[in-house]
């Protein structure tokens, strides 16, 4: 859990995907209303994956009398394509019919940040704010409770798009985005050392925003960490291999702290690549079941490729079962499943590529 304070609003950076995450967002909403010294009992969930724990915790805080406001760009774009499509859309329209005009959901199509969906210091009096724990999270987070930059959207659409792109915006963001790129990956040995690390990154750019001097020092020494990941993402590169044509696989089991944007940009430039596959140690698949493999399509061939309907319709997503699958063009399994059943649809994909 990373929570802290921006311009006095109480923040929870969390994703509600079990029980615990829903007594976790309920305990630090009533926590924060106890210690409210104003009038507003306005609660603000922005870029929250629309789930039915998230539809759980909405529903509990309304019932204690908070007005609860929802905003997110995670809606299903068009017709519902497999079962996890079915159930965003269900969990959006019950968020709908219990929020009614508080409920704001939209697609990245429309809104590719978060940020869009909010006007500055429209929620500075909110008792808290539930974001997601990610840049786009933290810059709608940041908008939405009075702290803004010019350039602030634009930015964060660029941190919430294509890895390669992340790192183009402002001298700011790219603090940010750099610092993301070298967060150590979730170790269950150590479940806490990413989640330290990635508040400590947190708050010291929401400081370097309002001109912290030591903040912007400390995120300025995060650059040479991310130019040697830089240097491994290169290493990676140079040794990866085509699986089955145009898809090109990067096993970085051996390199836990490598540039995610660098690599993904490195093995799209390989004649015919389609899909990127990375082999993983570390992960939240890898911590239930040893090995993640993490899929994207290409950018140029998105529209043309969709990872979810590689697997039946009825897969379940959640690293329980082996599978993570929140949009069509990128996809997290297990050893077993890539195995069993990806590595061979691809290949029969590819038929059709060439």
């Amino acid at each position: 859990m990373i929570s802290f304070k921006i311009n006095k609003v109480p923040t929870l950076f969390i994703k509600a995907f079990t029980a615990a995450d829903v007594r976790t967002i309920i305990d630090f909403v009533r926590e924060a209303g106890d210690c409210a010294t104003n009038t507003s009992n306005k609660v603000l969930f922005i870029d929250t994956p629309i789930t039915a724990h998230t539809v759980e915790a909405v529903e509990k805080l309304k019932f204690e009398g908070y007005r609860v406001c929802y905003r997110d760009h995670h809606g299903i774009d068009g017709e519902p394509a497999n079962d996890r499509d079915r159930q965003v859309a269900f969990a959006a329209k019950k968020l709908a019919q219990d929020l009614g005009s508080d409920c704001q959901i939209t697609v990245r199509r429309l809104h590719p940040a978060c940020s869009t969906l909010v006007e500055v210091g429209e929620f500075q009096d909110a008792v808290a704010i539930i974001a997601d724990p990610d840049a786009d999270g933290l810059t709608a987070a940041l908008k939405a409770a009075g702290i803004f930059y010019p350039g602030l959207d634009e930015d964060a659409a660029l941190l919430d798009g294509e890895p390669y792109l992340q790192v183009t915006g402002s001298p700011l963001s790219q603090l940010l985005a750099k610092g993301v790129a070298t967060l150590p990956s979730f170790d269950p040995k150590d479940p806490l050392r990413r989640e330290h690390a990635q508040q400590a990154l947190f708050a010291d750019w929401v400081k370097a925003v309002q001109k912290d001097k030591q903040a912007e020092i400390r995120l300025n020494a995060v650059v040479v960490a991310y130019d040697a990941a830089v240097n491994v993402s290169e290493t990676l590169a140079a040794g990866a291999t085509e699986v089955v044509p145009g898809v090109i696989l990067a096993d970085c089991t051996e390199k836990p702290v490598f540039d995610p944007g660098t690599l993904l940009y490195l093995l799209e430039q390989r004649p015919g690549c389609r899909v990127t596959v990375l082999k993983k140690g570390l992960g939240p698949i890898a911590a239930v079941h040893g090995t993640q493999y993490s899929l994207a399509v290409a950018k140029s061939f998105q529209k043309e490729i969709n990872l979810q309907k590689i697997l039946p319709t009825d897969t379940k997503s959640g690293p329980q079962f082996g599978v993570i699958s929140n949009v069509s063009f990128l996809l997290h399994v297990s050893e077993n499943v890539w195995a069993d059943r990806v590595l061979c649809r691809l290949s029969e994909l590819s038929t059709n590529w060439h």
